[in-house]
């Protein structure tokens, strides 16, 4: 292993450990842990080095969605997804929901029975979970889902600290692989 392959190594671990940092820290509005309901996410982030080069990512589907965020039908976030005709499934909110222990409050916000019942009016069996889920998921292809771009935090916070000794590294593996042929003798720099 090359100088410059070891520190590019350092370099993509520390910047992976980074946005894993950036995952798990994350506060938006009152919501203190944003994003790691389960902490899968923050689990699978990876990295690759082929030929001098490093590549970022996640086997996860929603891996990018979280890291651009989604335009809503009336918000615009700038990302290249956007909500059009669907909206987040109620099963992942309700799923969500209950990792967060959220809790249903009435109009006078007293805590509600979660229990399932049946409308005076109709006759229906009524979910107050599903109803509420319902709402979150609708709110969510309105209002979109802001970006945590915690790969792009992660590079702009370690490439700088890795810049002077990745240029270092190149260099040093450069040297050592001049070399001169001088009669019979072959010069190499150490």
């Amino acid at each position: 292993m090359t100088n410059f392959e070891r520190i590019l190594k350092e370099f993509a671990q520390e910047t992976r450990d980074a946005a894993k940092r950036n995952l798990g820290s994350r506060t938006i509005g009152k919501n203190k842990t944003y994003g790691v309901a389960s902490r899968a996410l923050q689990k699978s982030l990876t990295f690759s080095i082929a030929g001098g080069s490093v590549r970022f990512g996640s086997p996860l589907p929603y891996a990018g969605f979280l890291h651009w965020g989604v335009n809503g039908t009336h918000k615009k976030h700038g990302s290249p997804y956007s909500y059009t005709t669907k909206q987040p499934p109620v099963g992942a909110i309700m799923e969500w929901m209950e990792a967060k222990g959220v809790r249903l409050r009435d109009a006078n916000g007293q805590f509600i029975s979660q229990q399932k019942y049946k409308s005076k009016r109709t006759g229906k069996t009524i979910d107050p979970v599903r109803n509420a889920a319902f709402g979150i998921a609708r709110g969510i292809k309105r209002k979109g889902i802001k970006g945590v771009k915690y790969w792009t935090e992660a590079y702009e916070t370690m490439y700088p600290r890795y810049a002077q000794k990745l240029a270092e590294a190149k260099a040093e593996d450069v040297a050592l692989q001049i070399s001169a042929q001088i009669g019979n003798i072959t010069a190499t720099a150490k």
